[in-house]
């Protein structure tokens, strides 16, 4: 399939940053290093040991040296991800079980580090959560970097990137990116990658397009070449004629007017015409995108991922490290609130002495609050952070992975035993602090009645709501067409665990992926959901929407698809509505999610 489309001038990849760029191919050559394999002697491995510190030091101090060079605000504002690569260069089980292996096995540096990175890949393959699977590629960054360290390979000076040029690389680390002159750059591709991969953050935060996840287009592009970028459709056309760049051209014109008149809606209040006021959340992993969450209108964090907090390091987040966290987005989005959802991955990503091992089917097993539950003192600490944050701004608790009243009481128990030993230590914190469950297991929102008096929020989870209630992974392309959001029974779910929430006196919002979905909009508005949490880059997008309709056609809308039987039916009644009701917002054939 490359290779037909490569014949025609056209490649698909992955849309990891929207945009339609024109510009000049500049290849970065950096392809996977070949790794020496060499035993050594006995008297050697001292020394061994000490050159692979040594690569260690100058992969430190390289970074560094990049940090202190960059000037540029807008950059600065991404040094965290550096300090994500320090961590690595500083972590234990990286550099001991590297030195373990040269000494036990009596093999070169290069061999020794290859054996090891290999196994945190794998292990970092079993991971659910999209992205904190991409953060493999951190760890590839760091090796690739003490690689050529210890092999004298030189690292390109990207600093000296000129004209307005379209990056072509295998990968860029962050470090690569950083040290860019992005005056000089248009676009990103790259051959791997996907929407949560380092480059696609970084690309989408300073709105520099990019197409990532193209497999081998290093090998299909010549420096020089001139090249189109469709960030909206993940399209790259190389070498093409003047027609279709005039195309692109005009195509680019009529978006460009289009987003500056959505963003225009993102400080205005989520409110319908017939005064419906819904919250708009938004959905973060990094303490640092609160400020794209405030720019682009969120009126709080419907959803912080933990989960980062956990990975990519041999030992446990320390309640005070947890604490300042939590701390700096319950200060950074006051006055308004975040829902900070507990761990939400499973105990075969911790370390041994937790004694769990790979599981055949995570997703099903010890994963999320039953994880938490088996592990009380780890769980406590999360909580104890949580809630001495909580005395700083709005915090709210969310517990993922709820199947039963019995997991909610026992987490609520250990919540008040954290709430007793503060009190007991004289540590301020809110005493009233909400307590969520997230809705994403069918026998949550079958018992939705009774779980609602149990809980102060729901928050619907529909990205595995969806795929656990039809029983399939969208990840699978073999069965990934079945994944349908507006299937009778999933709309019918939703709207259960609404009117059972609002029976009961709570909030009920959703957090996945379909309340970022313009066609699915007024959908969710008539089931009188309270919060749409979602990617900040769509808030503006689905205020605008909001904005422009009303409640009672909103309810209109669900009442005429209720009526009608399969999921393609569904769908296809309500795009044709939607692309009727807001012809501007579904124009050149573009979705706001990218898809073409």
């Amino acid at each position: 399939m490359a290779n037909q489309q490569f014949i025609k001038g056209v490649l698909k990849g992955i849309a990891a940053s929207s945009g339609i760029v024109i510009g000049r191919a500049f290849l970065v050559h950096r392809g996977k290093m070949r790794i020496l394999q060499k035993a050594i002697d006995p008297p050697q491995v001292a020394a061994e040991i000490k050159r692979f510190k040594r690569a260690i030091e100058r992969s430190k101090h390289q970074l560094l040296e990049i940090k202190e060079k960059i000037t540029a605000e807008e950059v600065r504002r991404h040094f965290f991800i550096l300090d994500v690569h320090l961590m690595f260069l500083d972590d234990t089980m990286l550099i001991q079980d590297t030195i373990e292996v040269i000494k036990n096995r009596r093999i070169n540096a290069e061999w020794a580090l290859d054996i090891i990175i290999g196994k945190l890949n794998t292990a970092f393959d079993t991971i659910e959560d999209e992205y904190l699977r991409e953060r493999k590629s951190d760890v590839n960054y760091v090796a690739q970097r003490i690689f050529r360290n210890l092999m004298g390979s030189g690292h390109d000076d990207l600093a000296k990137i000129k004209g307005n040029v379209i990056v072509v690389a295998h990968d860029l680390s962050p470090a690569d990116t950083i040290q860019m002159n992005l005056n000089h750059v248009a676009g990103f591709i790259t051959d791997i990658g996907g929407r949560v991969s380092h480059t696609a953050i970084l690309s989408r935060s300073l709105g520099i397009p990019a197409v990532v996840g193209l497999q081998t287009v290093t090998s299909m592009i010549n420096g020089g070449d001139l090249l189109i970028i469709d960030g909206y459709g993940g399209t790259v056309i190389i070498n093409p004629d003047e027609a279709i760049s005039e195309e692109y051209i005009e195509k680019r014109k009529q978006i460009r007017l289009l987003e500056r008149e959505v963003l225009k809606y993102a400080t205005l209040p989520s409110e319908t015409r017939d005064g419906y006021r819904i919250k708009m959340g938004a959905n973060i992993e990094l303490v640092e995108e609160l400020p794209l969450a405030i720019r682009h209108g969120a009126e709080g964090i419907g959803l912080y991922r933990t989960e980062i907090l956990y990975l990519n390091r041999e030992d446990l987040p320390s309640e005070e490290e947890q604490f300042q966290t939590y701390r700096r987005i319950a200060e950074g989005i006051a006055p308004n609130s975040a829902v900070i959802r507990t761990l939400d991955v499973g105990g075969d990503k911790f370390p041994s002495k937790y004694g769990y091992d790979h599981e055949a089917n995570p997703a099903l097993g010890l994963r999320a609050i039953r994880f938490s539950i088996k592990e009380p003192q780890l769980f406590k600490i999360q909580l104890r952070g949580i809630l001495r944050a909580s005395a700083f701004g709005k915090l709210k608790v969310l517990f993922p992975m709820i199947s039963g009243i019995p997991e909610v009481r026992k987490s609520k128990a250990i919540l008040e035993e954290a709430k007793g030993e503060l009190m007991g230590e004289g540590i301020p914190f809110d005493e009233g602090i909400e307590v969520g469950a997230m809705i994403e297991i069918p026998s949550a929102s079958i018992i939705a009645d009774t779980l609602a008096h149990e809980v102060d929020f729901f928050s619907i989870g529909t990205n595995d709501l969806i795929q656990y209630a039809l029983a399939i992974d969208r990840t699978n392309e073999h069965v990934s067409y079945l994944y349908e959001p507006l299937h009778p029974a999933i709309l019918r779910m939703i709207m259960g665990i609404v009117e059972a929430g609002h029976r009961a006196g709570i909030e009920v919002g959703i957090c996945g992926e379909m309340a970022a979905d313009p066609a699915y909009i007024l959908i969710l508005l008539g089931m009188g959901l309270d919060e749409l949490s979602m990617t900040p880059f769509y808030i503006p997008r689905v205020k605008k929407i909001l904005r422009r309709s009303s409640y009672e056609e909103a309810k209109q809308l669900l009442d005429e698809a209720y009526r009608l039987s399969t999921a393609a039916e569904i769908e296809d009644y309500v795009k044709k509505k939607m692309a009727e009701r807001f012809p501007d917002d579904f124009t050149l054939g573009y979705h706001w999610d990218g898809t073409a």
